[in-house]
């Protein structure tokens, strides 16, 4: 079945009740929609997920808000679907969201005549997606995934980090990393791995010695303490100690791996994630 894709900045979705508003609306009106998190299976790779679904969409709805514009995640999926040539469509969610948008394509103001501009969004958007009988979408679907965690470890402790992934599908999460692709940090992919980590649901820095010894991974701890999104270190393998983290708590893994998960299943629960 065809798809909208619904590229939009999980920070502007917090903050601006107006998106969750347009999302019911379009889910009563029969239009088949796909949006992380919400239509992400738990446990799954978030990066290759997205990928998928601009792949099989008939459209994409780009919502242009505060955040929008230094998005870099939502550029990429606007770039990735015009290289498909599938119609774009823009609509302005927030009152500084019409100066965000992109050029060349259709612009829905949302924010002056909420009624008017979902009516002519309607009218725009292509038949395919327009595939689900409203009488089956009254009752708004859960989501399927909370969201995603950031990974960051080096590749000598994959193995450690697939028992995570599977420990964080449990709890219904998916994940984000890069060691699947090739990580090439010049010209702009360190503002992609900026972006990445603003959105996500938290950090789990896997701690060891290759972890220390990494260019990378001390960077991602510091970068996301810096703007305030939860970091839990979990330490995979013993390693000397490290300046960047001296005199921050971790959880142990390296005597007992369950009593480990068990312990960051309550820290994660302490901080309201699960």
């Amino acid at each position: 079945m065809s798809h909208l894709f619904i590229s939009y900045s999980r920070w502007d979705r917090r903050s601006t009740p107006l998106i969750d508003r347009l999302i019911a609306d379009l889910q009563k009106n029969g239009v088949h929609m796909w949006l992380s998190p919400d239509s992400v299976e738990p446990g799954t790779d978030f990066q290759a997920a997205i990928g998928d679904a601009i792949q099989q969409a008939a459209a994409l709805l780009y919502l242009s808000g505060t955040r929008s514009k230094n998005a870099k995640g939502m550029l990429r999926e606007l770039a990735a679907a015009r290289t498909r040539a599938i119609p774009d469509y823009v609509a302005v969610v927030t009152a500084d969201g019409l100066e965000n948008a992109p050029a060349d394509a259709p612009v829905f103001d949302f924010t002056k005549n909420y009624a008017a501009a979902f009516q002519a969004l309607l009218l725009e958007l292509p038949s395919a997606v327009k595939t689900v009988a409203a009488s089956q979408t009254a009752k708004k679907p859960e989501p399927r995934s909370k969201g995603y965690v950031f990974i960051s470890y080096a590749e000598e402790d994959t193995t450690f980090v697939n028992r995570l992934r599977s420990f964080l599908k449990e709890r219904g999460y998916g994940y984000w990393d890069y060691q699947d692709s090739e990580r090439n940090y010049h010209t702009a992919l360190h503002l992609e791995l900026e972006d990445v980590i603003r959105e996500a649901s938290a950090t789990i820095s896997v701690l060891s010695p290759a972890w220390k010894q990494s260019k990378w991974t001390a960077r991602e701890f510091l970068f996301s303490e810096e703007i305030g999104t939860p970091v839990f270190l979990v330490m995979a393998d013993v390693m000397e100690p490290t300046l960047v983290i001296a005199g921050i708590p971790y959880i142990d893994f390296t005597r007992d791996a369950d009593l480990g998960f068990s312990r960051l299943d309550k820290e994660l629960r302490r901080k309201g994630l699960i």
